[in-house]
């Protein structure tokens, strides 16, 4: 049974992984230009300096020395209807409601682009962006706490680059990804499952149940639950690189490759008991036979179980390394007299993010969880329309597939395949400065959760509803 801090702790941070998903913190916000036309032919836009943030070759094209400073500001919401019972144990219902409060995005988005054109050949600039980001709140009782409670994951990037005119109609650029991410994470462990399945695991029967029946006590699954929570951030760098070729003096066409980024975060998690004490564990009538069973075989439960439920439920430090997927995009545009037309595909390889491996600064041994993602795919048409030498409108649609299946959707994620509906305007002020506005909305398809636990035998089923994001952007650029 020494395996038990491990399968605890495992347990704690298990919820982490399926949240990470396309939809679970991944954000399309390259750009307000970009977000006003549902996201297409950013990497071929000569007209919106914010593309340089996906695309390095776009720097001094739209803008040819300037700055454009804004944000995105978002809500997310969503709900959970369904039912979860301790389906290995003892069979009960675990009591909560349907997850109660919404997500959020709870802090602006940075849509940020410096840029200046050396020579009639070559451009610098930076762009700062949050590529990463959500902020999901539950009700601390709702029936899926044993999965998740809260999730908020950051993640902000500073993208120094440089682009270079090589023929009069090809041009690539090239940059650095330095990226800064951290989390904030938690939920309740159900140690009463744990233990007893763990004893029936080492014996071969269930010794738990029925001495808790002899002695009037509550089964152990509920009773021992305790609170995790972990933070942890880290800062890594990564490259990106891009091409845009002018097929005609109309139409272009672009492509770029941001790679992937590895973390090795670094955090601290710690443990809150929730009304009991490792003496009244202990002391418990429930495990009357298993320590009979324990040293008749020579063992002892208090070291095998007593020292190990202590540790477990001990403040530490541990560390987590993942590997952010690599995007690789492609977009066209069309410009006429007044009208331009836009489309996008973009490609993001979630299924390299296939494991987490997660290990600690005590003696517990390092976990490593499969996840089972599959790659997601953006499709995306955008269109402008240029009314005057002042105002320019903008719409566009972008449908987004799912980084988790219906099969590996997790009780703690709503990830779904999604549908994007954009508009936006540019407003010329003046010949130094320009304002761009952006909205739009996020709507999803059901996500059906069917989430059995192997450590705990705890089965959550049921659907989230429809999740739907909510946004605006605003951003100023001034030439210079």
């Amino acid at each position: 049974m020494r395996r038990i801090v491990g399968t605890l702790v495992g347990l704690m941070l298990a919820g982490l992984s399926p949240a990470w998903s396309a939809g679970g913190f991944a954000l399309p916000f390259d750009s307000v230009g970009a977000s006003g036309m549902g996201f297409a032919g950013v990497d071929a836009a000569d007209y919106d300096p914010g593309a340089a943030v996906r695309n390095p070759a776009l720097h001094g094209l739209a803008l040819e020395s300037g700055l454009a400073s804004g944000a995105h500001f978002a809500h997310l919401s969503t709900q959970f209807e369904g039912e979860a019972v301790r389906e290995g144990t003892d069979g009960s219902t675990i009591s909560g409601g349907n997850s109660g409060r919404s997500g959020r995005v709870d802090a602006p988005i940075p849509d940020w682009t410096w840029t200046r054109r050396l020579n009639e050949r070559v451009a610098v600039g930076a762009t700062l962006a949050a590529p990463y980001g959500t902020s999901q709140h539950r009700d601390a009782d709702w029936k899926g706490r044993y999965n998740a409670i809260d999730t908020v994951i950051r993640g902000i990037e500073l993208t120094p680059g440089a682009a270079w005119q090589m023929t009069p109609r090809i041009r690539v650029g090239a940059g650095l990804r330095l990226h800064w991410f951290d989390f904030q994470y938690s939920n309740d462990v159900d140690l009463g499952a744990v233990v007893q399945r763990e004893v029936q695991a080492r014996t071969g029967v269930d010794l738990v149940t029925p001495a808790c029946l002899v002695a009037g006590e509550d089964a152990l699954p509920g009773k021992y639950d305790f609170r995790h929570r972990a933070e942890a951030s880290r800062f890594a760098a990564a490259w990106q690189a891009g091409l845009r070729v002018a097929l005609t003096d109309r139409l272009a066409a672009g492509m770029s490759y941001l790679a992937p980024i590895e973390h090795g975060l670094d955090g601290e998690a710690t443990r809150q008991r929730l009304g009991w004490t490792v003496e009244e564990f202990e002391n418990d009538p429930c495990f009357l036979t298993t320590r009979t069973a324990l040293l008749a075989t020579g063992g002892s439960f208090e070291d095998e179980v007593v020292a190990l439920v202590r540790a477990a439920t001990t403040d530490t430090g541990f560390g987590l390394t993942l590997t952010l997927p690599e995007t690789l995009s492609s977009g066209v545009t069309w410009s006429g007299e007044r009208w331009t037309f836009a489309g996008s595909l973009r490609w993001t390889r979630w299924s390299r993010f296939d494991e987490v491996v997660i290990r600690f600064d005590n003696a517990t041994p390092t976990i490593r969880r499969q996840l089972g993602f599959q790659d997601a795919y953006l499709v995306a048409l955008g269109l402008r329309y240029r009314l005057n030498e002042r105002w320019t409108l903008s719409t566009g649609v972008a449908g987004e597939s799912a980084a988790v299946s219906d099969a590996n959707r997790s009780a703690s994620s709503a990830d779904a395949g999604r549908l994007y509906l954009t508009g936006g305007f540019s407003w010329v002020v003046n010949e130094r400065r320009t304002v761009d506005f952006s909205t739009g909305v996020l709507r999803s398809r059901e996500g059906e959760v069917d989430d059995l636990d192997p450590m705990t035998g705890n089965r959550v089923t049921g659907r989230y509803q429809p999740l739907t994001l909510l946004w605006f952007g605003l951003r100023m650029r001034w030439r210079m």
